[in-house]
């Protein structure tokens, strides 16, 4: 497990005191998880220093086997204190990450956790005091985070941000946009609420594409652009690792729209249609267990989309700018999937990719990374001949 320090993220600042009521306690130790994001679902303490935690998956629908987890622990005094996670229905896909104010994360040292065999249990010695400590599966971006990114937004000359629907539990779909162009680029984020490296990065990669830069000024001439960056607040704010409050993975709903996440996008689609606006290009933020740092899904070269390689000719101008920097290209024909890759492909016929970061990608690789992605992006679009 390679070692990092999270950069800071805007997050909503949780007093350890006013955070929620306690979930348990032993009078000296205290473990609460009444916050945005939390994830707790069975605790029980078996020594005085000692306490088992049990993380279920959020619905007995949910069809990939990974729990979500966050909670807050605090002692009267300083002393450590030894967490078993136990995770019976699923596995600890997550390294822990620790933070003391909530806004700096790093993961829990390699001698503080131990994984059992099979997974399912993992063991976190912690250092905490009266101020106490948070434990995440990952950063805790909740609904104030992206509250204060489309204040930002609304602040960018060219942006404009409204809400075009509500989720399950009537919490907001917002869209941040640029005006109307013939031709847009869709950017798409926190479909699966634990793949949090990808809304990271989706932020890095938007932030670049609306620089003054003489690059991103023409290419937002030419391009209209349409952002969704929480696709579903509910999985968010309920601690799912995956699902919204419909029992639902959004990201396979593209198509038949039954959820209310998805149908509010399908109606953006139709209106923009009614006005001569189509996407020509689809990026759907994810994260995955499957690669240290990056996987992009994409169409074959056999599938000819309009532009044309543009999946081939991007990631290659990309790695001639990072060759030292290892990421994966994993073409792949039509699945039968509803997701959005699939939507958007055979819908438009546009690149419509899947841009899957991996869980435990050292942070400062989204920094650094992503702003190189975002220009070759950028330069081969303006390439591309018009519709």
């Amino acid at each position: 497990m390679i070692r990092y320090l999270l950069v800071a993220v805007a997050f909503l600042q949780f007093s350890p005191v006013a955070a929620a009521d306690s979930f348990c306690d032993n009078d000296i130790v205290n473990i609460k998880s009444g916050f945005d994001g939390a994830r707790l679902d069975h605790c029980v303490f078996t020594s005085e220093n000692s306490v088992r935690l049990s993380f279920r998956v959020e619905d007995e629908e949910v069809g990939s086997a990974f729990a979500w987890f966050a909670f807050h622990v605090a002692a009267l005094d300083s002393r450590e204190i030894e967490i078993e996670m136990l995770f019976p229905d699923s596995y600890a896909r997550f390294w822990p990450k620790i933070s003391q104010d909530g806004t700096a994360w790093s993961p829990a040292d390699e001698t503080a956790v131990v994984r059992d065999e099979t997974g399912k249990t993992m063991t976190l010695k912690i250092s905490v005091d009266q101020s106490g400590r948070w434990v995440s599966a990952q950063e805790l971006l909740t609904q104030d985070y992206y509250e204060d990114w489309f204040e930002a937004l609304d602040e960018h000359a060219e942006m404009t941000t409204r809400i075009i629907g509500q989720s399950h539990q009537q919490r907001p779909i917002r869209l941040a946009r640029t005006a109307d162009r013939p031709e847009a680029v869709v950017l798409i984020g926190r479909q699966h609420p634990g793949e949090v490296p990808g809304a990271m990065a989706m932020r890095e990669f938007l932030d670049v594409v609306l620089e003054t830069s003489k690059l991103a000024t023409e290419f937002r001439r030419r391009y209209m652009l349409i952002v969704l960056p929480l696709m579903n607040p509910d999985g968010v704010a309920n601690g799912h690792a995956r699902h919204n409050a419909g029992l639902a993975d959004i990201n396979r709903d593209w198509g038949p729209f039954t959820q209310p996440e998805t149908s509010s996008v399908a109606t953006l689609l139709d209106e923009l249609a009614d006005r001569g606006i189509e996407p020509r290009l689809m990026l759907d933020f994810h994260a995955t267990k499957m690669s240290p740092t990056m996987i992009f899904y994409t169409q074959v070269p056999e599938d000819d989309t309009d532009p044309p390689l543009f999946a081939t000719n991007w990631l290659t101008r990309v790695k001639a700018r990072l060759p030292d920097f290892e990421f994966t290209h994993d073409p792949r024909t039509p699945s039968g999937l509803d997701n959005t890759k699939n939507y958007f492909f055979s819908r438009y016929g546009i690149p419509a990719i899947t841009y899957e970061l991996g869980d435990e990608i050292e942070r400062h690789l989204i920094t650094e990374h992503t702003p190189v992605f975002a220009e070759e992006m950028m330069r081969v679009m303006l390439q591309a001949e018009t519709r």
